[in-house]
């Protein structure tokens, strides 16, 4: 069985590797999932991460991976910019 074999050059009990296994498909599954929320407008960047438990930076590092531009809304935009002009004195 190839799970054996890969435990056995692990070194890990076949548990621990099958445990480990789920848990990066499921780690791949959150992240596809908050990319899929993203890409249809079901919510902003904060609202999927915490639905999804995917941080928003690395929702962001996945779309600029995979080449999907951020959408911003004005309020975000002028929130940003006041929080720039804040913290830059401009």
């Amino acid at each position: 069985m190839a799970i054996s074999r890969l435990a056995k050059a692990e070194h890990i009990p076949k548990s621990t590797l099958a445990r480990k296994f789920i848990e990066e498909q499921l780690e791949q599954y959150r992240i596809e999932k908050a990319i899929e929320l993203y890409v249809n407008e079901k919510g902003s960047l904060k609202e999927i991460s915490e639905i999804t438990g995917v941080t928003v930076r690395r929702i962001m590092g996945t779309l600029r991976k995979k080449n999907i531009p951020l959408k911003m809304s004005e309020e975000v935009f002028d929130k940003g910019m006041e929080h720039a002009k804040r913290v830059f004195g401009f």
